[in-house]
């Protein structure tokens, strides 16, 4: 069965939701995101002003997709890559790398210039991201703090 990789509206995304809850429960994330807190994040991103939304679907329904926030710096307009979840049983097949493509595709079209995405520093996912090309920033990394 063919995939098809398009863009994304606001609704489909929203019905969507159980893509990130399926696809960061497993390993490396291993993380319990809530149908609930997936369909925030998902509304945080598709409310954001010039979001880019790309889904991969079979005949079905979605099966996996990626979200590009625009981000200007010093570098110029640029997007961020804010999310991109595939489901458990899509995964390592390429597409996660074909939607990265197809995000990076509209990116530039729409004259962005760089793109940037916040992961894993080793192991696997790490490798994903360098075999797409994306290089391991030396002067940044990332701060958090739990507020209480």
């Amino acid at each position: 069965m063919p995939i098809i990789y398009r863009r994304m509206t606001r609704d489909e995304a929203l019905q969507s939701a159980d893509i990130i809850v399926q696809a960061y429960a497993k390993p490396p994330w291993h993380e319990e995101w809530s149908i609930q807190n997936a369909i925030f994040r998902i509304d945080e991103l598709t409310t954001t002003p010039m979001c880019m939304a790309v889904a991969a679907s079979d005949a079905e329904r979605p099966i996996g997709f990626a979200f590009g926030l625009p981000h200007t710096s010093v570098m110029g307009r640029g997007i961020h890559v804010a999310e991109i979840a595939i489901r458990p049983q899509h995964q390592r097949c390429g597409i996660g790398s074909r939607l990265l493509n197809r995000l990076e595709e509209e990116a530039r079209i729409m004259g962005y210039v760089h793109v940037w995405l916040v992961s894993r520093s080793t192991g696997g996912v790490a490798e994903y991201y360098k075999s797409n090309d994306y290089q391991q920033s030396e002067k940044l990394c990332v701060y958090s703090k739990k507020l209480t």
